[in-house]
């Protein structure tokens, strides 16, 4: 992209090396001056760095470094439960729960398997992998920023996604979303690279850009939008038929495997009947979800759109397409189609599902920094810009950051509670899950939750090819209770006020006693208790028949 007279990027800004016309014929010898001298070869360095594979790792280096901080701090959750829950299973047993159930994670599952088999479900070994996406995805950001408008919008952006607030969210959750951010990125940069003005040899490119759509949309089939917003780069850089229709023929590729996975998937969509329905409220969380907190929400969106500009008012390259024409509909466009979705049908949207876009976001971070850095002339100016934007980022970030690595940032202090059973638990120990979810929650600790006696399933959740089992009936409960001196109960957030059922549980353990309450514990997402036996049990006949008997 040739700058304007004010855009004229600092001098470490090297462009790539196509970026540069030939000052002189070819025979022409270089004439002689400071560019063969000591200052010279330092340029010469910094060309090579700036335009080489070093670049990348930067800001992919910082970002793995910040989302291991306190990877494992915070407790598994009911997400991450189901991640464990499905991951230990074989993939004949993933299958059998496919047909009617997480369809929409099912690479994930299988993509997790072998890992988890290789370094176990604790909470470091099952979010590393999203470290590393997110890492993967930062690398990307950089690279992509750098074809889009040059090494210093490159440096910038992907230091900004590296210490944003959400990047570090999501690569500490053992859960999909990392790596179809990671997914996001690679599939833009094919598509960038396919559309070129003067790209030569397109084809190469969009052969690798519809499997990379494929992969985006069987990690997360929400991920499959970012086609849409594509769609909407193509007139903003006003392309030539001939890619339209390559970009077309390969879109149409990708999506024809994704059609019938999207199709089986919709018949699976009660999973989410929880989902909010939009509104202005719902909309506002989102600008603060993807800006990181509300204090960032001005200082982000100020940077981004002077970048937005800044890419705008730039001229392009002979091969260059607008970094804005890319990076603001990736942003914008599949969270407002999945708004106005759920708007006209059932709900289809949660934060959450959006994770994708933020790599955009740095693009137009990078951008803005780079404007400002390029407005300063002097390097004492722009020093001072440095440290005016990383203040009005960074002092807003420190609480939310240390917020998501606190042990209760997610919905449920699974750990506590799996302290309290390895602590306390002893063998022969029975529990008492108040409804299937619960199993699911306690999950998140197999190797703990696992010691005791689960005398409420009927059927195990690999068995029944769910994440829940299936329970006994209350009035079953009492009789297989009959052999324990001691019963664990627990309870989860979900089911509070209790349904019937799970009141008819509690009634039925009750009547399973005499017991003596031991200890209760109180978690962030639920509740468990231990109760003691204190004299025999009796069958509710012969109860009947003794109070009969009564004078």
């Amino acid at each position: 992209m040739t700058a304007t007279p004010h855009d004229v990027p600092e001098a470490q800004d090297v462009p790539n090396a196509q970026d540069v016309p030939e000052a002189r014929g070819p025979l022409t010898a270089p004439a002689p001056g400071p560019a063969a001298g000591p200052r010279g070869r330092g340029r010469g360095r910094a060309a090579r760095f700036a335009n080489g594979p070093f670049l990348p790792l930067l800001p992919a280096a910082l970002t793995l470094a910040i989302s291991l901080i306190g990877i494992g701090r915070p407790s598994l959750w009911l997400d991450e439960a189901a991640t464990i829950s499905m991951a230990t299973r074989s993939y004949r047993d993933m299958f059998a729960v496919f047909d009617h159930l997480d369809l929409v994670h099912a690479l994930y599952y299988m993509i997790m398997r072998p890992w988890v088999l290789a370094f176990g479900t604790g909470e470091f070994a099952l979010r590393l992998p999203s470290a590393l996406a997110t890492a993967a995805a930062a690398a990307g950001v950089t690279v992509l920023a750098r074809r889009l408008h040059g090494t210093s919008a490159a440096l910038l952006g992907g230091l900004a996604f590296a210490v944003a607030v959400q990047t570090s969210r999501w690569a500490q959750e053992g859960r999909s979303y990392a790596m179809v951010a990671a997914a996001a990125v690679l599939a833009t940069y094919l598509f960038v690279r396919g559309v070129e003005p003067d790209a030569r040899r397109r084809w190469p490119w969009f052969a690798g850009y519809a499997p990379a759509v494929m992969l985006l949309g069987f990690l997360h089939l929400h991920g499959v939008l970012l086609v849409a917003a594509h769609a909407a780069t193509l007139p903003a850089m006003r392309a030539a038929p001939g890619v339209w229709a390559r970009w077309l023929a390969a879109s149409a590729f990708a999506a024809a495997p994704l059609v019938p996975f999207a199709l089986a998937a919709r018949d699976q969509t009660r999973q989410v009947a929880w989902l909010p329905e939009p509104s202005w409220d719902v909309v506002w969380t989102q600008v603060q979800f993807v800006c990181g907190s509300g204090p960032l929400v001005v200082p982000v969106l100020t940077i981004a759109v002077i970048g937005a500009v800044a890419a705008l008012r730039a001229r392009s390259g002979p091969h260059r397409v607008p970094l804005a024409a890319v990076a603001v509909p990736w942003l914008v466009v599949p969270t407002a189609l999945l708004l106005v979705v759920s708007m006209v049908g059932d709900p289809m949207f949660y934060y959450r599902y959006t994770v994708y876009t933020l790599p955009a976001l740095g693009l137009l971070l990078g951008a803005g920094l780079a404007r400002l850095l390029a407005a300063a002339s002097r390097r004492a100016d722009r020093i001072a810009v440095l440290a005016a934007a990383a203040a009005a980022l960074a002092g807003p970030s420190v609480q939310p950051h240390g917020l998501i690595r606190h042990e209760e940032s997610r919905p449920e202090n699974m750990r506590e509670a799996a302290s309290a059973v390895a602590a306390n638990a002893r063998p022969g120990d029975a529990v008492v899950y108040l409804a299937g979810v619960v199993r699911w929650n306690a999950a998140a600790y197999p190797d703990v939750f696992g010691r005791l006696d689960d005398v409420g399933m009927r059927v195990g959740p690999v068995a029944a090819a769910n994440l829940k089992g299936r329970d006994v009936r209350p009035r079953d409960l009492g009789p297989k209770l009959a052999k324990y001196d001691r019963v664990w109960v627990m309870n989860h957030r979900s089911l509070d006020p209790h349904p019937p059922i799970v009141d008819a549980r509690e009634q039925a353990v009750q009547a399973a006693g005499p017991w003596r309450p031991v200890r209760t514990w109180t978690f962030r997402g639920g509740w468990l208790v231990l109760f003691e036996r204190t004299g025999p049990y009796r069958a509710p006949h012969e109860r009947a028949h003794r109070e009969r008997a009564r004078p």
